[in-house]
């Protein structure tokens, strides 16, 4: 019975190293691969009386680091997030290209989450998710505090 056990084991092994997922440097030679640079966006601590209207806008970069041209479908945003501007043209190889979105920041305390998920061609998902942190906070010198 051992034998037999052991027969199975010695035939699926060799098997289970096949399955294994391709390596990014493999997938960069076979086709376009989507790389977000930086891999998400810190917006930092905003004081409060330091948001403006042009607090929640922001620019993500984005590169091709694969070998063929790689094409944005759609770029979408969540909660109250929306996509200005995004490169419907294909991205060369080694090239990079800018999305544009922007948001209401509050001028109170709380945290910034948000998501832009863009579907592409990429061969390394064609669905990715880049996210936008940060946080507004409350001044700590009281004298910094605008009243209206």
């Amino acid at each position: 019975m051992r034998y037999l056990y052991l027969l199975a084991l010695l035939v699926t092994l060799p098997l289970l190293s096949i399955s294994q997922p391709n390596s990014n440097d493999e997938l960069k030679t076979k086709g376009p691969f989507l790389r977000f640079e930086p891999s998400e966006v810190d917006m930092g601590k905003i004081p409060m009386n330091s948001v403006t209207d042009e607090s929640g806008n922001i620019e993500i970069t984005f590169y091709n680091d694969g070998s063929k041209p790689l094409i944005l479908q759609q770029v979408n945003a969540c909660c109250g997030t929306t996509v200005k501007e995004w490169p419907k043209q294909p991205i060369l190889p080694g090239k990079s290209g800018k999305i544009k979105a922007s948001f209401r920041v509050e001028p109170r305390p709380s945290r910034i989450s948000r998501t832009v998920t863009v579907t592409s061609n990429a061969l390394n998902g064609n669905s990715l998710k880049i996210s936008i942190l940060g946080e507004v906070i409350v001044p700590t010198d009281s004298n910094e505090i605008k009243l209206p």
